[in-house]
């Protein structure tokens, strides 16, 4: 059941609050221990969920949600990043973002895992005391991805309909293909970024949620996607909400342009899943779509996107110092509470000069205008969501993987290799399942479109999910179904 039907469900009756709520609750109980996705499940709200302080009222009235343990947090609630030198941090008030959920209805029912400050593709920590990976509903040997990994397994499980995640290099589309769910990076201003998030250098960050459905993604963004928070550099009016009725009207004939191509890095997407991708675009084109292959060299000066990107990346790492510094602590005892792969990317950014941050943040607007000029004559550019299936959990994906760092960052940027222009340039983009491939592994496309063109990406995906149903809200090996929960 999605989050809309679970909502028209406690509307109607046939559940309560509290009955969703306690189950929700029993179910990560149950399953968190071969899946490792949770952080806290909130004591008083498991409960309580109908107590004063949790009243929930809106469209999701009482619908259970998960919020990713980094990014927009909680009122007097841990927000730990996955991190040692985040450890036992509260929130002194709700994030614009979590207002906006609590305002639609959902009930904040815990916090999901993530990897040591959203940095990898992979959710493996060990800030706890011990190693945690979070694992892959579908095989779980495998990873459910990262960094919004918590969420993905949650989600693909069936504990909560919906999750929060957090998009920096595609933390909420690469965990959505891996795990065979639907999740909206959106157009860059449409959701409001943490109280604390600097505008203008955290730019390549997105909030997001995932979902086993295409109406649950318009639906929440139809209720919160307005715009940022009042006291933003950038406001954006709010769009015409796309309400669930229009989901079910075919888009108009569309220009829709196929990539599975390198896009600027090593390597190449695996055979595979570029294969599906073609059968995509198969189906668009029997669907009436004009489908075209396009020349990856046409959709972005690729060598300037990456440049920008990787010193970006890097940078966000300089900020450690500065926290560490106000914690009282000195440069060693830094580096001794990061991941592996995190010290590698400490010591990169003390490397960065300030000509490097000053060409990574003047080339976004040339990248970002070469990558919009594609939509003047095309409305869709489909490609994969990411180029390889989940790899093994805390595998070489995982911070903790023992190796040189510049050869595990390759990696984690050939993962990043069709996500990061989305953050790049803040076009929107709409990971949705397309199946599952060799071993049983969900594979995952991707749909572009032009900045705003959010209710378009919907629109299609939509569509997709109406010729092809049995891709979306499937039930995973270990998932409340499998095990009798419900």
């Amino acid at each position: 059941m999605d989050a809309v039907a679970l909502a028209g469900a406690i509307r109607n009756g046939a559940a309560t609050v509290q009955e969703v709520v306690q189950q929700a609750a029993h179910a990560a109980d149950v399953l968190d221990p071969a899946l490792e996705a949770v952080v806290e499940v909130f004591a008083d709200v498991a409960d309580g969920p109908q107590s004063p302080q949790h009243q929930p009222s809106g469209p999701f009235e009482g619908v259970p949600i998960f919020m990713k343990d980094s990014g927009s947090g909680m009122r007097a609630r841990l927000c730990e990043f996955g991190a040692r030198l985040f450890a036992g941090q509260i929130r002194d008030a709700d994030c614009p973002l979590t207002l906006r959920i609590r305002d639609a209805g959902f009930i904040l029912i815990g916090r999901s895992a993530v990897p040591e400050f959203g940095k990898a593709f992979d959710t493996t920590t060990s800030y706890g005391g011990r190693v945690r990976s979070t694992r892959n509903p579908w095989n779980t040997q495998h990873t459910a991805g990262g960094s919004s990994g918590g969420s993905a397994a949650l989600v693909a499980a069936g504990v909560v309909p919906i999750a929060k995640g957090g998009d920096g290099a595609g933390s909420i589309r690469v965990p959505a293909a891996f795990t065979g769910l639907v999740a909206l990076k959106p157009t860059r201003g449409l959701l409001p970024l943490p109280a604390e998030v600097n505008e203008l250098t955290g730019y390549r960050l997105h909030e997001g949620f995932m979902t086993r459905t295409v109406r649950d993604q318009s639906a929440i963004l139809g209720r919160i996607g307005y715009g940022r928070a009042k006291n933003s550099i950038h406001p954006s009016s709010r769009p015409k909400p796309l309400y669930t009725t229009d989901l079910r009207i075919d888009p108009p004939p569309l220009r829709v342009l196929v990539s599975v191509g390198a896009w600027g890095r090593p390597g190449y997407c695996d055979p595979q899943l570029a294969t599906r991708i073609r059968q995509v675009a198969a189906l668009l084109d029997g669907l009436g779509h004009h489908v075209e292959i396009v020349d990856e060299e046409r959709i972005c000066h690729w060598a300037s996107m990456w440049d920008a990107f990787e010193v970006g990346w890097i940078a966000a790492a300089l900020a450690w110092q500065d926290i560490a510094a106000e914690r009282g602590l000195r440069e060693a005892e830094l580096g001794g509470m990061l991941e592996q792969q995190n010290q590698g990317l400490l010591e990169a950014s003390k490397r960065l000069t300030a000509r490097d941050l000053r060409r990574s943040l003047a080339s976004n607007v040339k990248i970002a205008a070469a990558a919009s000029a594609l939509f003047h004559d095309a409305d869709v550019l489909l490609c994969p969501a990411t180029g390889e299936s989940a790899p093994l959990a805390n595998g070489p994906s995982s911070l903790l993987h023992d190796e040189p760092f510049d050869a595990w960052f390759t990696r984690f940027l050939n993962t990043a290799r069709y996500t990061a222009l989305g953050n790049e340039t803040g076009l929107p983009s709409l990971a949705l399942p397309a199946g599952r491939g060799e071993g049983g592994l969900p594979i995952g496309a991707m749909l572009y479109g032009a900045h705003y063109d959010d209710e378009r990406l919907l629109s299609l995906g939509a569509q997709i999910e109406r010729a092809q149903p049995h891709w979306f809200n499937q039930h995973a090996p270990t998932s409340v179904v499998a095990s009798n929960l419900l």
